[in-house]
């Protein structure tokens, strides 16, 4: 293990945290957005640096607010990232080295997962750079994965601690260095109880559960459209993943089709996948039932959660091991009243409770799926009742601003 940091001294007053993300903003993160948002709001003193700059997408203005002040670690002026490099060998030799020597020896499973290493602390070296003249005292890392290993770089050559928040397939999907990460954070956090579990086990270090949340007042200002559509909307949200399981629900949608139910089915997302999800859709001969929308915007997609008759969300396991935590989208659904339909996996049943905030199917069922939602479509008194219920639990254990206390309480100590 790399020996205790020395915590900077600091001025009275709050901290100020440097913020490590893979890719930011992204679409697919919008809780680090609101996360970051919430921060801020609540007197968070930030510094936001992204390896890699964002995809082009439609962003809302206040996260256009947060890109501008962004600093890129990529791509790398490399006069400057020289410089960056011999200012931290000149002034730091000893630590610059022996990081660089301890993270390259240890166990790696390939040698290319060992080159990623030696690149990654090199962008841990230029963020060190950027965050220098800002005089960060603390940094923390979105993900267990490059983001970690450059912010433990980076801590290492100004003298400052780090920390981590781990997600999911960070943790499942061939992880490196995980144990080293976790060891010579401050303290690590992650999203669902499921995932705190396995960590401890693998790592047997403690790790804090720190939920991510919702902006209810943002919630509460979305207008309710009337519903005046001939037939109930089944919507899904989610990248065209392997993990997201949407061939189960096409093949519920053909289940229910031949029991003579009449409804609209949406899925709302881009991916790798979209390709196989047409061919199926057509196989089945669909085209004029399920709909794969694509990318919209936040706030279209917000909308169209009021729209919905109930909601969908079939996760499974991928064969690589990558699994979802507490999907998002199912908190967006449930704090519209929206009824929600998803998988017994991972952390999803710490916020969907079978027959009480939502139903829970096995992974993978596509005619446990079409009954559960057939359940749904013939009963309204349950929709209404697991639509309320459902808001309520998010209502009370997913807020933002009261979640994002705990990890301000932990970044601040």
């Amino acid at each position: 293990m790399l020996h205790k940091h020395m915590d900077r001294i600091s001025c009275p007053g709050k901290k100020r945290i440097a913020y490590i993300m893979g890719s930011f903003p992204c679409l697919t993160t919008t809780f680090i957005d609101r996360e970051i948002l919430e921060a801020k709001r609540q007197g968070v003193n930030m510094v936001l640096v992204s390896i890699r700059p964002p995809s082009p997408f439609q962003m809302r203005p206040e996260i256009k607010e947060l890109a501008a002040e962004t600093k890129y670690i990529l791509p790398v002026p490399w006069l400057r990232f020289v410089g960056a490099n011999l200012y931290f060998i000149l002034t730091r030799p000893r630590v610059y080295l022996s990081t660089l020597f301890y993270l390259l020896t240890r166990q790696h499973n390939t040698v290319a997962a060992r080159a990623k290493t030696f690149f990654h602390f090199a962008e841990g070296v230029w963020a060190a750079a950027l965050s220098r003249p800002e005089r960060v005292d603390h940094i923390h890392a979105h993900f267990a994965d490059r983001a970690a290993i450059v912010a433990l770089v980076a801590s290492r050559l100004l003298r400052v601690p780090y920390s981590l928040t781990a997600h999911a397939s960070d943790i499942y999907v061939s992880p490196v260095l995980l144990s080293e990460k976790i060891a010579n954070a401050k303290f690590v956090t992650t999203c669902t109880g499921y995932n705190k579990a396995h960590l401890e086990r693998v790592t047997e270090h403690r790790i804090e559960l720190v939920y991510h949340g919702l902006d209810l007042t943002v919630v509460e200002a979305i207008p309710r459209p009337s519903h005046n559509d001939q037939f109930p909307l089944i919507l899904s949200v989610g990248q065209l993943k392997e993990k997201k399981g949407f061939p189960y629900l096409i093949k519920a949608c053909r289940l229910l089709k031949n029991q003579g139910y009449g409804f609209r089915c949406e899925i709302i997302g881009e991916g790798s996948r979209r390709g196989e999800l047409e061919t199926l859709i057509a196989e089945l001969k669909l085209q004029d039932m399920v709909m794969l929308r694509g990318i919209l915007p936040n706030t279209e997609v917000m909308t169209r959660y009021t729209q919905a008759t109930l909601f969908v969300l079939p996760c499974v396991i991928a064969r690589d091991g990558d699994r979802d935590g507490i999907p998002n989208v199912l908190l967006e659904a449930m704090t519209n009243c929206v009824p929600v339909v998803s998988t017994n996996l991972s952390g999803i049943p710490e916020v969907v409770q079978d027959g009480v905030t939502g139903l829970l199917i096995d992974p993978g069922d596509e005619e446990a799926m079409a009954e559960a939602i057939a359940r749904l479509l013939n009963d309204a008194q349950l929709r209404e009742r697991l639509g309320r219920k459902g808001c309520q639990w998010v209502e009370e254990r997913f807020n933002i601003r009261t979640n994002i206390g705990r990890l301000i309480e932990l970044l601040e100590s």
